[in-house]
């Protein structure tokens, strides 16, 4: 399977290279393409072993390592950089050579050591990846007083010290409040402005009403002189032929100079007719009658769609298409707001966007084409509205955060700032935050045989300040709770992304709470087992769902996952048998699929978990199932479109399997009464009676009409609601969204 998925990663990155027509696109993927190569040769030889936490030989689990997609380790360490500019900078200030271990020993030096103390205090630093972190947390430890702790973190570090760069890298001091997060830094918003390339389509129009247009108007103001009592009499005037013959040199000059539109050469466009004849009639050659009567249709045509040129309603219509013409581009007002950004520091968010979304000012509208006053496009507007700044909250409310995976990517900010009052020392508080949110940068490595992804308190620096820290459980719990409340109150229908599971369980490790959460499995490398926080979880979802409407829907018996003796094996066991498969079974992703279904509805991937620590959204549970289910009827009515559906399908079932938490938790007269609405079933295709009317039945504890059963996503063959929802594809099997 990884051969297979590299090879093919590989054969896309070749054909884009090949043949995108961005330039840029083609350098991206050439370079994608190189580090597939690199990956697959490594693999060969044995030097990466894909699967393992410690996949590259010779490199401990602490190393942040370049992840390709899918989670292929390269082979390559982020820290195994060429020498930067500013450490041959400071080589060449400490009259050394520019040599990695030179650097590195340098700031073990009282001189050294000096410096790393003055980035401490001041913050004038920058943590990209966890490794930049390292020498800075060395001399905290060493002015802390902690020589033990600081030289158990450079026994590790040495033998790496002339290959990986962990000379701090400076940058302004963090302005931004604590507690705000942006999607995008100033320097990427302001970088996206500045790429911005013309469209062609839009230029392509500019062209045909600045060119094109008046133009076509000379010539038809020409042939309307031909005009005698309302009709085409052609005369020989050498006048009039000597200004015909200049108009054709004239197209000719301007069709080669401006090749954007070309509707202006298609033979049967009207402009493209009455320059012909103009060529031949300049030519000295006679039209023939056939020539005569396309002519005329052009110049009658021209004048019932716009009348003679010289009317006061095509003059007021040339006019306003000349301003649209002349009208500053997109590309060149998006460069405009990336000249203002650029007074930003690059590596922070914006916090007030809307003062660099004012007209171009008198000072910029110098620039070419650009003028005073034009007022900046919505596009630049959405550039910088993602770099905005500010609590993340204010930034759902906006819609700048669209989905739970954007939130997940904000979360270990928010996390930072609720840890970092663990440590009782500002400058380790303030470090220890930025080492966080860099390590939850790392990307997650593809792994098998359930092992664990790295943990950040692996990392030598982390694990040894350890000490240097208090308790932080009511900190920590207050953000797990308003992380918790920010998912379900703004995506109830969708499942809690891995990223954001992960944060969870960081925050409630911390907080001493050891609860176990899962995260959603990836189907095509599922061993056929589960660990043992799944069944953990199991047992204490039975104990929130038990007995609820949740459990009758999915016929859970919450007495009989109590009653394991060993509970990972009994959860294995129970979560093969919901599917009526076996392991021994042939081996599918879809197979699988069903199997990973039954774990998620067993745990209820997480949301029993989050209500047993006291999560409270701020909406309403009632509320949330009525968003879920909505959704779900959404889903169905977009797959009841779609050529490949099942991706569809399997996230309108997970959305309805929150609604039926929701309800469940809700309490059962609320969710009754929420289900004797009659406007529920018609959310969606049809096939939503069908479901509302099972969950209904299974409220009232009455018998469903054929037999119940319940709603899942995943299925081996052809799914049953595709029929239900008027689906004629006959879809590939369903993978992993």
């Amino acid at each position: 399977m990884t051969n297979g998925y590299a090879l093919g990663q590989l054969a896309k990155a070749f054909l884009t290279a090949a043949t995108h027509e961005d330039p840029d696109a083609r350098r991206r993927a050439e370079r994608r393409a190189q580090r597939w190569a690199q990956t697959m040769e490594r693999m060969a030889d044995g030097r990466i072993n894909i699967g393992s936490r410690v996949p590259i030989q010779g490199l401990p689990a602490w190393v942040t390592l370049e992840v390709l997609r899918g989670g292929f380790a390269s082979g390559n360490a982020l820290a195994e950089v060429p020498l930067q500019a500013d450490e041959i900078d400071l080589a060449q200030r400490l009259g050394i050579p520019a040599a990695r271990g030179l650097i590195f020993g340098y700031f073990l030096t009282d001189q050294g050591l000096d410096e790393l103390y003055s980035l401490l205090d001041s913050g004038a630093y920058r943590i990209e990846i966890p490794e930049d972190a390292a020498l800075l947390t060395v001399a905290w430890l060493v002015r802390a007083g902690d020589r033990v702790g600081a030289l158990d973190i450079l026994d590790e570090l040495s033998p790496f010290a002339d290959r990986f760069r962990m000379a701090p890298k400076r940058a302004d001091a963090p302005t931004s409040p604590p507690d705000h997060v942006f999607r995008i830094t100033a320097g990427a918003a302001a970088d996206t402005l500045r790429s911005r390339k013309p469209n062609p389509r839009v230029e392509a129009q500019r062209e045909a009403l600045a060119i094109w247009n008046p133009f076509s108007d000379r010539v038809l103001a020409l042939w309307l002189e031909q005009y005698r009592a309302g009709r085409l009499e052609l005369a020989s005037e050498p006048t009039w032929q000597g200004r015909a013959a200049a108009l054709v040199e004239e197209y000719d000059r301007l069709a080669a100079a401006h090749t954007l539109c070309t509707k202006h050469k298609k033979p049967k466009e009207n402009l493209a007719i009455l320059v012909r004849a103009l060529r031949a009639l300049a030519a000295g050659d006679d039209l023939r009658a056939r020539e005569v009567g396309f002519v005329r249709c052009a110049v009658e045509s021209q004048l019932a769609k716009r009348g003679r040129p010289d009317s006061e309603e095509h003059r007021a219509l040339r006019a306003l298409q000349q301003a649209v013409a002349t009208a500053p581009a997109h590309t060149q007002l998006a460069a405009v707001a990336a000249t203002r950004v650029d007074r930003l520091d690059p590596a922070e968010g914006i916090e007030y966007p809307e003062a660099f979304l004012g007209g171009v000012t008198p000072a910029e509208a110098i620039q070419p084409g650009v003028a005073e006053g034009a007022a900046m496009p919505p596009s630049v507007r959405r550039v910088l509205t993602r770099a905005h700044s500010a609590p993340v909250e204010k930034l759902l409310e906006e819609g700048v955060v669209p989905s739970a995976e954007v939130l997940a990517a904000l979360v270990p900010r928010i996390s930072a700032s609720g840890l970092a009052p663990g440590f009782a020392d500002v400058a380790l508080a303030r470090l220890a935050a930025a080492n966080y949110e860099a390590f939850r940068r790392r990307r997650s490595l593809l792994l098998v045989n359930l092992e664990k992804q790295i943990q950040i308190d692996e990392l030598p620096w982390v694990r040894t300040v350890a000490a240097h820290r208090h308790a932080t459980t009511d900190e920590a719990m207050t953000v797990a709770r308003r992380v918790g409340a920010l998912a379900l109150d703004h995506f109830p229908s969708t499942i809690i992304p891995n990223p954001l599971v992960q944060e969870l369980q960081y925050l409630l490790w911390t907080a001493g709470h050891d609860l176990p959460l899962v995260e959603e499995l990836a189907a095509d490398i599922f061993m056929g087992e589960f660990s043992d926080e799944f069944a953990q979880a199991a047992q204490r979802a039975a104990k929130v769902v038990g007995g609820t409407l949740y459990a009758r829907y999915y016929g859970i018996d919450a007495e009989q996952i109590f009653s394991w003796a060993e509970p990972g094996q009994g959860f294995n066991d129970l979560c093969w048998a919901r599917t009526g498969r076996t392991p021994d079974d042939e081996w599918s992703v879809a197979a699988n699929g069903t199997v990973i279904e039954q774990s998620q509805i067993l745990t209820t991937h997480n949301l029993a978990a989050l209500v047993s620590i006291n999560v409270q959204p701020t909406r309403p549970w009632i509320e949330l199932a009525h968003e879920a289910i909505r959704r779900t009827g959404a889903y169905l009515d977009v797959a009841s479109r779609q050529q490949r559906p099942l991706a569809t399908i399997k996230n309108a079932a997970y959305a309805w399997r929150q609604a039926i938490f929701f309800l469940s938790v809700a309490g059962p007269s609320e969710a009754k009464t929420f289900l004797a609405e009659q406007s529920l079933a018609t959310r969606g295709p049809r096939v939503m009676s069908v479901l509302v009317d099972d969950l209904r039945c299974v409220a009232d504890r009455q018998p469903v009409e054929g037999g119940h059963t319940p709603f899942l996503g995943w299925t081996v063959g052809r799914h049953w609601v595709l029929d239900a929802i008027g689906n004629r594809s006959d879809p590939s099997p369903l993978r992993p969204a």
